[in-house]
């Protein structure tokens, strides 16, 4: 009689099987199993009593079992060696029925030694399909306690959202960096734990990377609940479900803040624009303060600019955010280069860029350095083999002739600038009380 060991039942598992996924998995295994006894039926009805014109047809009986283990031998949800075991018994199960049914087909004794032993594979088979169908049960349990363990105790910190960005979990160790407990997360947006570091063209470009690349990785900054701004080395993938719509987002990040780095790196993080190094609006308004109490302890002139790019929103749309990312540099280049040292220049978002002028000689002198940087952006830029040309729109206040409230003075700039938009563009206005 062959005897069957247990056997090697080790599964590799799908981390991400979806409950109907296993579901549908294990039903196709009862109804192979179901189909199989049929057919074991049929057999030992056929060798008793002697139906020997059935026995072109019996495969038909079995189809579901073969059909089954066929389309399941090369699946990634298990490993070939559990399947091997399956396949040997069924190859010798069908070897000695067709062993039976040649006897009975020449009128040779069956004798019960012959019968038993197929009688125990056939019941071997079962058994082990039986086995398969438990371990996966088992194992997929495991799997899902094993990978709970794994994200709670993880060292970085996760979080899980749904299609909409709703955040579904997150582990322990988010809570540690960000001082939010589960509770006062679950259900809100990531948006929570924003610094106001970034401007939106930064998440629009985060946001379009995840969707065309189903991925996003880089240095955010964000905010604490106690209001401590901290960078993070942050990935974001999407999950896919079963129709490949994306089902859950997971992030996954590391608090750089405790890595070591000198606090001149904390500090450049913190205080200058990602894309183009330039001062951010924190920095700005910190370097804005200084300059407006020099003034008055000088008793001379500031003067504050807010320029945004004309004709950039076409070129973003048409060509791309990372033609567009490489066009700011350019233009940030060509300000920097005409400024003086003691002069700011920064990106607060987007397109939109402010600039402190110290030391005013003269209204003059500040329209000269105005008219340079609209020449100088004026000048066309080649990138990826495309000419592009944009222009820029320049609103102007001045310390202490408009006001002496740093916030006031942006105000007035930003509307100034639209002032010269409506005009025409391309071009530079003062601020003047009948603008409001």
């Amino acid at each position: 009689m062959t005897v069957w060991g247990e056997g090697n039942m080790q599964f590799s598992l799908f981390q991400k099987l979806t409950e109907s996924e296993l579901d549908n998995y294990l039903s196709e295994i009862d109804l192979a199993l179901e189909f199989h006894i049929k057919w074991l039926s049929e057999i030992n009805r056929i060798l008793v009593c002697h139906s020997l014109s059935k026995k072109n047809k019996l495969a038909d009986f079995d189809n579901s079992f073969k059909r089954w283990y066929i389309n399941i031998i090369g699946d990634e949800l298990i490993s070939k060696d559990a399947l091997l075991l399956l396949g040997n018994i069924y190859n010798d199960m069908l070897s000695k029925a067709e062993a039976l049914m040649n006897k009975a087909l020449n009128n040779q004794t069956i004798n019960e030694m012959e019968y038993e032993d197929f009688v125990h594979i056939s019941k071997t088979l079962r058994l082990k399909i039986h086995i398969f169908k438990s371990k996966i049960k088992s194992d997929l349990k495991l799997v899902a306690v094993l990978m709970g363990k794994v994200f709670e105790n993880a060292e970085e910190g996760v979080m899980i959202t749904d299609s909409k960005s709703n955040i579904l979990n997150v582990n322990q160790a988010f809570v540690k960096v960000t001082q939010y407990e589960r509770d006062e997360v679950i259900g809100k947006k990531p948006s929570v734990l924003h610094s106001g570091t970034h401007d939106n063209s930064f998440y629009e470009r985060m946001w379009n990377d995840i969707l065309t690349n189903n991925r996003w990785q880089g240095e955010i900054w964000n905010r604490r609940k106690n209001n401590e701004v901290y960078p993070e080395w942050l990935s974001i993938t999407a999950v896919f479900d079963e129709n490949q719509q994306v089902s859950h987002y997971i992030g996954i990040f590391s608090d750089v803040s405790t890595e070591g780095e000198g606090n001149e790196r904390l500090f450049h993080l913190a205080h200058y624009d990602s894309l183009c190094d330039l001062p951010n609006r924190l920095l700005f308004y910190d370097r804005l303060k200084q300059a407006i109490s020099r003034s008055r302890r000088a008793d001379n002139r500031i003067a504050v600019m807010f320029m945004d790019l004309d004709g950039f929103k076409q070129v973003n749309d048409e060509f791309g955010h990372g033609v567009g990312d490489e066009l700011l540099q350019q233009v940030s280049k060509r300000i920097v280069s005409i400024l003086r040292d003691t002069d700011t220049i920064a990106r607060i978002g987007g397109d939109e860029f402010t600039l402190i002028i110290n030391d005013i000689s003269s209204i003059s002198s500040i329209e000269s350095i105005a008219e340079k940087i609209l020449s100088e952006i004026q000048e066309s830029y080649t990138l990826h083999d495309h000419v592009f040309s944009i222009s820029a729109s320049i609103g102007i206040s001045l310390f202490p002739d408009d006001s002496d409230d740093m916030n006031m003075l942006v105000k007035q700039a930003d509307i100034a600038m639209y002032k010269a938009k409506k005009e025409g563009k391309n071009r530079f206005k003062f601020y003047e009380d009948s603008m409001e």
